[in-house]
This record gives structure tokens, C-alpha cells and sequence, in this order.
């Protein structure tokens, strides 16, 4: 009888989800997004001076999203994303390669992005939550205190994993977790989409301005 072969995805080209649910000061969503915003277009490809960056970021796919205090997630009939009372909140998911502080490590080499970091730790808003002292070493207000994100990185990735409901150490088609992860391509990280891909220079070019894309919009089904 034969066995099975087992093949090892080394943690560098391992999948790994980011899900934060960053405490947001009341009334700042506007200004939350807006950060929010800069900070993905200082990301992007084009940006980086030491070259293309999705091969050092890893990210896959990224959502962000922000929620006013006591408002329901709109468009589903049951409770979804939450605030914590008195505050609003920004969701953030990401699907990234490899180890977690290198992921966030990567943003820090532009200093837009860090700009951006630090105005969006200037809209969190830790007080009241139990078991967080929001004056703490790891808090935003302590990090913003001492020169921002860049210069207290291993601060800054506790400050994230607070509100981190993904584990970094459970990858993509681990079968222990807390959630069901999964890949249909163990491994396939970014850099070698980017690298192996037939004409992927054409398909993904480094520098956005360089194409311009077109999405058509897709049909819901039809529920009446």
C-alpha cells in the first residue's frame, strides 16, 4: 500500500489572514478612510524604491471597511460587524505570505505608508476596552509618543494583534485552528505569480498609470 506524499510549504510562502477591528474615535470615519486611502495608494507597485513591493508585502487580496458606532452592517439581515459601544471601527482583512512582521516590516520602507500609519493611530481610540491600558507600551497613544510605527515596529505589530482576530501562526490549509482557512495552492505566494507568470510584466504591470482597467458590473441573482 502506498502512502500519500507529503510536501512542506516553508513558512515564507505560507498564507496567512490579517482580520483587525481597529477602536476608532467617534465621528472620525471620514478621516479614518482617508488615511486609509493614502496609505493604499502610497503602497502602490509603482511606489516602492527598492522595487516592486507585492513581492515583499505578499498581500493577495485586502478589504477595508469602517462602521459607525451602534449601526448595523447594512444589507444583511443579521448582525454583523460591530463597534465597541462609544467608538466606531475600521475592519481590515488581508491575505498575506509569509511571516507577519516581515509583511508589515515591508510598508515601513515607504514614508508615505508610515505617514499614513501614524495619522491613523492618531484616530484610534483604546480607552475603556477591558484588559487594554490605552497608555500602555504597545498602545497607539505610546507609540504615536515615541516617534510612530517605524521606530517602535515590535510595538506597532502587538498594537495590531490586539484587535487581530487571524493567527498568524495558522496558515492557509493548516486543519487546527480556530477558523477554516484554506488554498487551493499551497505556496503560491506573490513574488512567484509575479515572477513565473507568462507575460506577467503585461498582465500586472509594476507601475499602475501604465494600464488602465475596466470592470463591468456583474448581475446578483435574482431573489424576487
Amino acid at each position: 500500500m502506498s502512502t500519500s506524499q507529503v510536501i512542506t510549504v516553508p513558512i515564507t510562502e505560507q498564507q496567512h489572514l490579517l482580520f483587525l477591528f481597529l477602536p476608532l474615535k467617534k465621528g472620525l470615519l471620514a478621516e479614518a478612510i482617508k488615511a486609509a486611502q493614502l496609505i493604499r495608494e502610497a503602497a502602490a507597485p509603482a511606489t516602492a524604491p527598492s522595487g516592486d513591493l507585492r513581492k515583499t508585502t505578499g498581500v493577495h487580496y485586502f478589504t477595508i471597511y469602517a462602521q459607525e458606532d451602534g449601526k448595523p452592517t447594512p444589507g444583511i439581515p443579521v448582525p454583523g460587524f460591530q463597534s465597541f459601544p462609544g467608538k466606531d471601527v475600521m475592519v481590515v482583512m488581508s491575505i498575506y505570505d509569509g511571516q507577519f512582521d516581515a509583511y508589515i516590516n515591508a510598508f515601513f520602507e515607504i514614508e508615505a505608508v508610515v505617514n499614513g500609519l501614524n495619522g491613523l493611530l492618531h484616530l484610534i481610540d483604546e480607552t475603556g476596552i477591558p484588559g487594554v491600558d490605552p497608555d500602555g507600551p504597545t498602545s497607539a497613544k505610546h507609540i504615536i509618543k515615541k516617534k510612530g510605527v517605524k521606530k517602535n515596529a515590535a510595538a506597532f505589530f502587538c498594537f495590531l494583534m490586539r484587535y487581530n482576530f487571524g493567527d498568524p501562526v495558522f496558515s492557509a490549509g493548516d486543519k487546527n485552528g480556530k477558523y477554516t482557512f484554506g488554498t487551493n495552492f499551497p505556496g503560491l505566494t506573490v513574488a512567484k505569480i509575479i515572477d513565473k507568470y507568462p507575460k506577467a510584466s503585461e498582465i500586472w504591470p509594476p507601475a499602475p498609470s501604465d494600464v488602465t482597467y475596466s470592470f463591468p458590473k456583474a448581475q446578483k441573482p435574482d431573489c424576487k
